[in-house]
């Protein structure tokens, strides 16, 4: 009997043992699952934490660029020169007053009318500040000294008057003036946009070298603040985390991918590693591609055929959607995206100059004077007839000696987006690649974000005005919003 009760005794204790080994167990297995939760949670506040932080850089940089825009930064200041003198009326030689030189077109009566329109598109996304009308002009040597009437109309009938003038002088002068009221890209560009010269006193003949529009509009640059990162020291503190950084991108400096040549794309894709055969190919699938489907986004050149992980890799960073399409350009087609000259990565500007067939060494140099002279002299225009304009690109490639004639006047024709022959007598026309703007009107920004050790990454694109939503294209009538998160190592 003794020994039946310490058997049960013994049962029970050990059945009391198990009971309490088993009730630690799920204790451990429930702190263990409680910890693990609570951490979950606190990494999750932290990751919710550092996305807020990165999301605040972005509003960051957003303001800097709308900053950019009220404060303008930097202007620069060019000559429209007008193609079209087809509507001029008993004017001698009238296509002598395209060019601003010594030839000139002849005003002999006071019913002659010298009209020009068509005028220079290389400037259209720009923000206008101010413009002028300018007419050189002298009379010629006998008779009575000429009065010389300069108009202006936006609907090809009514014209305002700009400047009246007697001339007295055989010299040629520059007479100017202010058009007053806001007159738009879309405006000027229009056919029914048109300056008129005429004579409406004295006998003497009036030698009109030229009419043209001298616009001061606002620029984009590498130098300022929002290219620089000066705009902030970094990181700045938020609460307990830090925006780490923030990077701003001009999309103008990149290649678009709706408008660019076979030429340029295959060139890009040289310059950033791929074999020449490869880079053909390549191109020429883009090209394919596009005329089924325009690109909505840069990472749908992964559905190119050919383009693998890392041919992607190597040009997504230069290639763009969302860069402004100038579709007023007419060198030798419409609606292409010029390149920000002041942004343009080496690699965009040699492809840009790659197909014009310059010297072996030649787009490297140019490309390398750009780059050194940009960066302490912007690129304001392509042309200005201002001694004054230090930074127009005509200038700059006609003092470059190791080009020659031909190839200068090949570079500049390829630079330019007008309809006007941009060197007189040069029968080029026949742009390869594309065009050079001074301004951007899209930009990205990236912006990283952290708080004890944990970071994430948003970018998103914007306009100059700070809207989301861009078009991907000339005829895209649905703007796509860009926003995501970046993968951090």
């Amino acid at each position: 009997m003794a020994n039946l009760t310490r058997n049960r005794n013994g049962f029970i204790l050990i059945t009391v043992l198990m009971f309490f080994v088993l009730l630690a167990s799920l204790v451990a297995v429930y702190l263990f699952l409680a910890t693990a939760e609570y951490r979950q949670a606190g990494n999750a506040l932290l990751d919710a934490k550092a996305l807020a932080l990165a999301e605040a850089g972005l509003e960051r940089g957003i303001r800097e660029i709308r900053d950019d825009v009220l404060a303008t930064t930097q202007v620069g200041t060019a000559d429209l020169r007008g193609a079209d003198t087809s509507l001029c009326v008993s004017i001698g030689t009238p296509a002598n007053m395209r060019y601003i030189d010594t030839v000139v077109a002849t005003i002999n009566a006071n019913t002659d009318q010298a009209i020009l329109r068509t005028f220079d598109s290389n400037y259209t996304n720009t923000r206008i500040k101010h413009i002028e009308l300018h007419a050189r002009a002298a009379r010629s040597g006998s008779g009575t000294d000429p009065t010389m009437r300069i108009s202006y109309t936006t609907d090809g009938v009514v014209y305002t008057n700009a400047i009246t003038q007697t001339l007295t002088s055989t010299t040629l002068t520059d007479f100017s003036a202010d058009i007053a009221g806001a007159l738009t890209w879309q405006t000027i560009m229009s056919p029914n946009f048109r300056l008129r010269a005429m004579r409406t006193a004295g006998t003497r003949t009036i030698n009109l070298d030229s009419m043209f529009l001298r616009i001061t509009y606002e620029i984009d640059t590498n130098t300022e603040n929002w290219a620089t990162g000066n705009f902030s020291a970094f990181p700045i503190t938020l609460g307990d985390g830090t925006i780490d950084s923030i990077s701003i991108i001009a999309e103008q400096g990149k290649v678009h991918l709706n408008t660019a040549s076979q030429s340029l794309l295959r060139y890009l894709m040289q310059e950033r590693g791929i074999p020449s055969a490869t880079a053909n190919t390549l191109a020429n699938n883009i090209v394919n591609y596009r005329n089924t489907k325009l690109f909505d986004s840069v990472e749908e050149l992964k559905n190119v055929s050919g383009i693998t992980s890392a041919y992607y890799d190597l040009i997504k960073d230069f290639v763009s959607v969302y860069s402004f399409i100038n579709t007023y350009a007419t060198r030798p087609s419409g609606a292409r995206a010029p390149i920000d000259i002041n942004t343009a990565t080496r690699e965009v500007l040699e492809a840009v100059f790659d197909p014009l067939s310059l010297g072996a060494n030649d787009p490297a140099s140019l490309t390398t004077d750009i780059i050194n002279t940009r960066a302490t002299i912007p690129f304001t225009c392509f042309y200005s007839s201002d001694a004054a304009v230090t930074g127009d690109f005509y200038d700059f490639v006609n003092s470059r000696g190791y080009l020659t004639a031909a190839e200068r006047n090949r570079t500049l024709d390829n630079a330019d987006a007008s309809s006007l022959i941009p060197v007189s007598g040069f029968a080029g026309y026949n742009a390869v690649t594309t065009e050079f703007s001074y301004d951007t009107n899209a930009f990205t920004i990236d912006s990283i974000g952290s708080i004890n050790g944990v970071s994430r990454g948003v970018r998103t694109l914007i306009q100059d005005d700070g809207n989301k939503y861009l078009t991907t294209s000339a005829a895209d009538t649905t703007p796509k919003k860009y926003w995501r998160e970046l993968q951090l190592n």
